[in-house]
């Protein structure tokens, strides 16, 4: 596994690479696993591993043998490939790679680290006789290196601005590159709304010959605690779920709809629908890992997930009485790290800055603008111990994956 994991990260990670050629000839020297899988495809900015998650866990409930294959992962490369839940066996990972490695070496332009992952969990859940696999994109959609596929259904949850060097700096840039993952006859399902980004999905959509499919509105939150949330959903009662966050909700209405096609050819009855959504969990999202003081995990890393993740706090601090929090702050430089400090500090009464672990790690000192009495630490531990240091009730950990995989480890 050492020897996977060193060779994954020598190969060309930070850099982009568009274009879906090494990936297919990846692909095609072992016999193209890819179009022998059955698939379900979820792009989108914000909440794709959500949908992802609710989506496999009711199939999975209703008797499928379920991959899962998301991005990035929180703690080991293992997590992203996953098969009814369970991760990807570390000699199992290993030995699929050791079969890559010289196929990579020997292409003249070497495959990314993502192509090579994905190469490896196509060629895994094939093996592995699987009957459904669900694909989160990695990056975009059009030039995605899983977007070889040909699903049963494409599903995109959101277009909001981020990534904006690599997809684009406006609403309508973004939706060209994620709708880039429409079939020809495949329905295409989505919870975007705003008219800007909508005119871009429908007319590609158009273009290819997909089904565009809204998600309707079937969904209202009923309730919420720090083990749950309930929800009343249309036509099929109440649904308790561990996926805390009240931008679940739209999660949830574009899991359905994606769930309503499925429906068409899969057998998927009612129990199975509501215990597999009361069932799915995904860590690092308005995830609670301690309580007195709670102390949340949310990989918020955009400003529309910022905003959401504020909302939440807010309602929690309401509901629960909580007097003081603290946030625990670390971003990358790539990200619009100025909007967020503008969403999220001011609502905090103590802000502790870190460096995430990455090479695109922002410096916390160009962070003190927007917080001048903000604490600087060397590591997310003693970033943690002057969070709990504050009397904070309520402490919040996000701005990047990497500092939420990093929080999660400690308290392993």
């Amino acid at each position: 596994m050492d020897q996977a994991i060193a060779y994954l990260k020598q190969l060309p990670h930070t850099e982009v690479k568009p274009g879906l050629e090494r990936i297919q000839a990846l692909l095609e020297r072992v016999g193209n696993p890819h179009e022998r899988l059955q698939a379900v495809h979820i792009g989108g900015t914000n909440g794709k591993g959500s949908v992802a998650v609710m989506i496999a866990s009711v199939l999975q409930r209703a008797g499928y043998r379920i991959g899962l294959y998301t991005s990035p992962h929180l703690i080991s490369y293992c997590e992203r490939i996953q098969i009814n839940g369970a991760p990807i066996a570390e000699d199992e990972f290993a030995h699929i790679a050791d079969e890559l490695m010289p196929i990579a070496d020997a292409m003249a332009d070497k495959p990314t680290q993502f192509e090579f992952m994905t190469a490896l969990a196509f060629l895994y859940f094939l093996r592995q006789k699987i009957d459904i696999a669900v694909i989160e994109v990695g990056l975009g959609g059009r030039f995605d290196a899983t977007n070889v596929i040909t699903p049963m259904v494409s599903v995109l949850t959101n277009v909001e601005l981020d990534h904006t060097d690599l997809l684009g700096e406006t609403l309508e840039q973004i939706a060209w590159e994620k709708v880039g993952i429409a079939k020809r006859g495949v329905p295409f399902v989505t919870g975007e709304r705003k008219p800007n980004a909508l005119e871009v999905i429908a007319r590609e959509c158009a273009a290819v010959g997909a089904p565009l499919i809204p998600a309707r509105q079937r969904v209202r939150r009923t309730d919420f605690t720090w083990e749950y949330q309930e929800f009343e959903v249309w036509g099929e009662g109440k649904v308790r779920m561990k996926l805390l966050g009240g931008y679940q909700r739209e999660n949830l209405n574009v899991a359905l709809e994606a769930l309503e096609v499925l429906r068409q050819s899969l057998k998927i009855p009612h129990e199975a629908l509501v215990r597999g959504l009361e069932q799915a969990s995904w860590p690092g999202r308005f995830e609670v890992v301690q309580r007195e003081p709670y102390i949340i995990l949310d990989g918020a890393h955009n400003p529309h997930a910022a905003r959401a993740l504020r909302e939440d706090v807010r309602r929690y601090r309401e509901r629960y009485a909580l007097h003081k929090s603290a946030l625990l702050f670390g971003v990358l430089r790539d990200k619009a790290y100025q909007t967020m400090a503008e969403i999220l500090f001011p609502d905090f009464d103590e802000i502790v800055l870190v460096k995430p672990d990455s090479p695109r790690a922002l410096e916390p000192s160009a962070l003190l603008s927007w917080a001048p009495a903000a604490k600087i630490c060397d590591t997310i531990s003693e970033g943690l111990d002057v969070a709990r240091a504050s009397g904070a009730e309520l402490i919040c950990v996000t701005g990047s994956l990497y500092v939420i995989g990093a929080t999660k480890r400690l308290f392993l």
